[in-house]
């Protein structure tokens, strides 16, 4: 038997109230309780609603929805991540690759023409705090209006595994000496991470829009 919007709204509103916040995961938890009210309906259309919403509640066990939440926080950053690795990948092979050097080309290029090696590090360093401080704003500066996604949270993660290696990127440049400056060897291995890392937001960003994109698709109603 099949439930009536004003049930499914019945059981979206508990599954809020007991700390479901996401709308992706409360969307999951909601067609399972629906499915299994469906069957209970179907065998007994007088079933009371209320009561079987909290048995099927005690079925996720003492904790509740929290280690279900907890597990498909672990599931989704594990799936960001290794998006984002693999599209970080592909920079260095064709067509990608060709991307990726002539970034690092230009880099060099253009610390060739500067006498002052040592500013042209500090540059560096501005423009990946600068990218840090955009990932911050993204995540800060929300509509409040818009339905929280888990799949789309994990910006803010993305946003402090990105920046402890932006710190130890500046921390790198601010401790070499006038004379490691002079060093080639050290200035290209410093462009090189520098590359890398510009890459790695890259990617993190495309697999971000890339999520976005499909919650678009899968709740079009829904303001994102």
């Amino acid at each position: 038997m099949e439930l009536t919007n004003e049930q499914v709204l019945q059981i979206d509103n508990y599954v809020y109230v007991s700390g479901v916040k996401f709308f992706d995961v409360r969307s999951e938890i909601v067609d399972h309780f629906a499915s299994k009210l469906e069957e209970k309906l179907t065998a007994n259309p007088n079933v009371d609603i209320e009561k079987e919403i909290i048995e099927i509640h005690k079925n996720f066990g003492a904790n509740g929805f929290r280690d279900f939440i907890e597990q498909k926080k672990k599931s989704v950053k594990k799936k960001f991540y290794v998006l984002t690795l693999r599209h970080l990948k592909t920079f260095f092979t064709l067509p990608k690759i060709i991307i990726s050097t002539a970034i690092f080309v230009a880099l060099v290029f253009t610390m060739n023409l500067l006498v002052d090696k040592e500013m042209f590090f500090s540059i560096l360093s501005a423009i990946l705090l600068a990218l840090a401080f955009r990932l911050l704003y993204n995540v800060n500066m929300r509509d409040t209006n818009k339905h929280t996604f888990l799949v789309l949270s994990l910006t803010m993660h993305f946003f402090n595994v990105f920046y402890l290696m932006v710190l130890i990127f500046n921390l790198f440049t601010r401790n070499r000496n006038n004379d490691d400056f002079l060093n080639n060897t050290s200035n290209y291995t410093q462009i090189g991470i520098f590359v890398v890392l510009l890459l790695f937001y890259w990617s993190g960003e495309s697999v971000f829009y890339q999520n976005k994109d499909e919650m678009k698709k899968q709740y079009p109603t829904i303001k994102i």
